[in-house]
């Protein structure tokens, strides 16, 4: 396990394995803090889903990443 013990919530890769990791903190109504992390790997897959399920969203989101580069 990666020393920092971050990893992907969502297939377990370390920031090692992939590009990218980000991580967040979200807070309940009643305090309690909850960490996550998602890889570049998984942003991806999650990219083709929604694409597949909405493929009109996918034209939004190609032109929001062609904003990107500028």
């Amino acid at each position: 396990m990666t020393t920092s013990g971050l990893v992907c919530s969502f297939c377990g890769k370390e920031p090692e394995e992939v590009v990218s990791l980000i991580n967040a903190v979200s807070v309940s109504a009643k305090g309690q803090q909850t960490a996550g992390a998602i890889c570049n790997e998984c942003v991806e897959l999650c990219v083709q889903v929604i694409g597949l399920q909405k493929p009109e969203w996918l034209e939004r989101h190609r032109q929001f990443v062609a904003t990107l580069g500028k």
